[in-house]
């Protein structure tokens, strides 16, 4: 049976589009199936929780941006008992770059049934599925997952002004929706004000960076839209990269955005990069954090660590 999630508001209600053309190829083919719609924020991980609770085997389809998959991930039991695939639909798609999946809606598609029609028929697992590690952070006793990153500072702040602009909704109907991630980074620049952040990583290796703008912990190489912050980050690996931006002019700032969506700006002075299971930040202050790219309030304490259980994702 196939399940679909669908965000219908995803890209200024591409989502709704997108789960059209799917469902005609559902009926022509007699593929049973079910679909749930999302209707406001955090519905997509009550759908999830639902799902999880029947032990119906399924093949588990969500449509919609980072997001939407980030709450439908956090809505799944933590033994991840049936796969889970996506149909890219949002503004940044960057699960979608990092798992090298196809953006075109039709040639995904096909991908997806033809991968999962032996599964609909046996329990034979597709050749294309892969155990996913996720992320997991953890802020004042509470945890929650991620998929692609989790940051705190200024890369979360441009993803909290990114929710909120009216500019998103018209860059998406232009078909620009991924560079309004640089816009806001741009407008943001000099009015943000780094701090001092202490870091542990792995509870033995302690770190003191000065002038702090973010520090991300990546699971996929890329945030923000393509912005290939850590090139090397491997969601197979079991370890997390993190990327520490810190003692940067904002005019250095500046040309590090250009760079980065080119993985070029690992030669900055002011460029730390590194791995390890856990990382726990200790910022001078409280800043912005986001989860996948969607706002998850403010802390000055948080913890990433990579999540025990990885993910059946069908590439």
């Amino acid at each position: 049976m196939y399940y679909f999630i669908v965000n219908p508001a995803s890209r200024s209600g591409k989502g709704m589009e997108v789960w059209k053309q799917a469902e005609k190829i559902l009926l022509q083919n007699k593929f049973p199936y079910q679909v749930s719609f999302t209707k406001y924020p955090g519905h997509g991980r009550k759908l999830a929780a639902q799902l999880t609770a029947s032990p119906q085997r399924k093949v588990l389809i969500v449509i919609g941006g980072d997001g939407t998959f980030n709450e439908v991930l956090n809505g799944l039991s933590c033994d991840y008992s049936f796969p889970v695939t996506y149909l890219p639909v949002g503004s940044g798609n960057d699960l979608a770059r990092g798992m090298h999946l196809s953006s075109d809606f039709h040639e995904r598609f096909s991908q997806i049934m033809n991968k999962y029609s032996s599964l609909a028929k046996d329990s034979q697992k597709p050749s294309s599925e892969l155990s996913m590690d996720t992320g997991e952070v953890q802020v004042h006793g509470r945890r929650s997952r991620f998929a692609i990153s989790c940051g705190i500072g200024y890369d979360a702040a441009i993803c909290y002004e990114v929710s909120h602009t009216p500019v998103k909704k018209w860059m998406n109907r232009i078909h620009l929706g991924k560079l309004i991630y640089a816009y806001e980074a741009v407008r943001m620049l000099f009015s943000f004000q780094p701090c001092d952040m202490d870091v542990e990583l792995d509870g033995n290796r302690r770190y003191h960076f000065s002038n702090v703008y973010f520090i991300a912990g990546m699971n996929l190489p890329c945030e923000g839209g393509g912005f290939h912050f850590c090139p090397n980050a491997d969601c197979q690996d079991g370890v997390l990269d993190y990327i520490v931006v810190h003692n940067l002019s904002k005019w250095k700032i500046l040309l590090l955005f250009p760079t980065a969506y080119f993985g070029r700006h690992t030669r900055f002075k002011g460029i730390t990069l590194l791995k390890g299971t856990s990382m726990t930040i200790h910022s001078k202050r409280p800043c912005v954090l986001h989860r996948d790219g969607e706002y998850a309030g403010t802390t000055d304490q948080v913890t990433f660590a990579v999540q025990k259980h990885p993910l059946r994702f069908i590439r």
